[in-house]
């Protein structure tokens, strides 16, 4: 069994390495029974794939001065696509908010939320909110919480369940959905904003058992869900389940999604004059909130860029590039560059001038008038002496 686990582990994070590198749709969730490498099932972190739940590669969750345990939530920020945990720490009371590296399960303590969150979710301009647990001091109780600090300010009492307490951001709609309860989950929806009422019945008795976590899927308009018997499946926003897609290795907590995103449409000229005047840039990004930014490699001296404009300043290779970040659904695109040949605008050459035809002043015309008449007036005396 235990070489078996191992050539498990050894082909997950093979794959993982593929499919990180490629930004490929990647599931997170995190373990809240245990933090070891003693298994494939004991790890703190994993990336899953999206398609049945199978582990694509497992991390141990670390955190500088603290012996990790457990982790109950995850949420990724849309503004600065930062994930953030709710994590057990041993001998330690309350529950901790970390940020935390997804791609090497490092993690940063923020600072203690002094009771037991069982998930937190983040509203679209980037506020987090968490939930308490039924094993909370303050049972089943929504909170905003400053992601700087994890201090919390109370939001709304939630109830309506035992056990359970998940909450997920739908953006389409601006509504945070409530899972709660345990033989039959109670599925609910409420407004993201004060004062977070009403509360919606979406579906008194949602078939599924616990709910452990939640993700709103945007490519598909559904939420991934993970359940009590580790099922991952889907159920969209009017209650509706979908078929089970798989089962994971464990009953994994508080999940993030991220799809992978292109820039498309980025064709700037291949050739251009260093005029010194700006050019504007252009490119469709991927459905991530994040906008295209553009920028250069080269020199200053062969072009600079400034917002959405590229200024061609001298002679060279112009490499301009497009980046978009990621959000709270969706990886940062990959680069895309373009190399345009910048040349030196060419020399202003004058035509020549034609040749000025001599002219003369009117002294000159009346000299020559003079001269004239005179030269006259004596071949007409030679004539009349003949």
């Amino acid at each position: 069994m235990r070489f078996r686990s191992l050539a498990i582990l050894l082909g997950a994070a093979a794959l993982s390495v593929a499919q990180m590198a490629l930004g490929a749709p990647t599931l997170f969730s995190v373990n809240p029974f245990s933090n070891t490498n003693t298994s494939i099932d004991t790890y703190g972190l994993y990336a899953l794939s999206p398609a049945d739940g199978s582990v694509l590669s497992p991390y141990l969750i670390t955190v500088a001065g603290r012996s990790i345990i457990g982790a109950n939530g995850l949420a990724m920020d849309p503004t600065s696509h930062t994930a953030y945990a709710i994590v057990r720490a041993s001998g330690v009371s309350g529950r901790l908010l970390i940020t935390l590296d997804l791609t090497t399960g490092a993690g940063t303590e923020i600072g203690n939320l002094g009771d037991n969150f069982s998930s937190i979710a983040f509203r679209s301009d980037g506020q987090l909110f968490g939930v308490t647990g039924d094993g909370a001091t303050v049972p089943e109780t929504l909170y905003s919480i400053d992601k700087t600090t994890a201090s919390k300010t109370l939001a709304i009492a939630l109830g309506n369940g035992a056990d359970g307490e998940v909450i997920a951001f739908n953006p389409e709609s601006g509504d945070f959905h409530h899972f709660s309860g345990n033989g039959t989950a109670v599925y609910e929806k409420f407004p993201a904003t004060a004062p977070y009422t009403p509360l919606t019945a979406i579906s008194p008795a949602l078939s599924t058992g616990e709910i452990f976590g939640a993700v709103w899927d945007p490519s598909q308009s559904t939420f991934f869900i993970s359940d009590i018997s580790s099922q991952l499946r889907t159920v969209d926003a009017s209650g509706t389940l979908g078929p089970i897609l798989g089962t994971m290795v464990n009953d994994m907590r508080g999940l993030i999604l991220q799809l992978d995103q292109t820039i498309t449409a980025f064709a700037p000229a291949a050739t251009a004059l260093a005029t010194g005047t700006p050019v504007n840039l252009s490119a469709t990004g991927g459905p991530s909130v994040s906008a295209v930014v553009f920028s250069t490699t080269s020199a200053a001296s062969v072009c600079t860029v400034s917002g959405t404009e590229v200024t061609y300043v001298g002679p060279g290779t112009c490499t301009l590039q497009a980046n978009q970040a990621g959000d709270a659904s969706y990886w940062a695109a990959p680069t895309v560059s373009v190399d345009v040949v910048v040349s030196a605008v060419p020399p202003v050459v004058n035509p020549v001038a034609p040749a000025a035809v001599p002219t003369m002043n009117s002294i000159a015309l009346g000299a020559l008038a003079a001269l004239l008449g005179l030269l006259g007036s004596l071949r007409h005396k030679r004539r009349t002496r003949q």
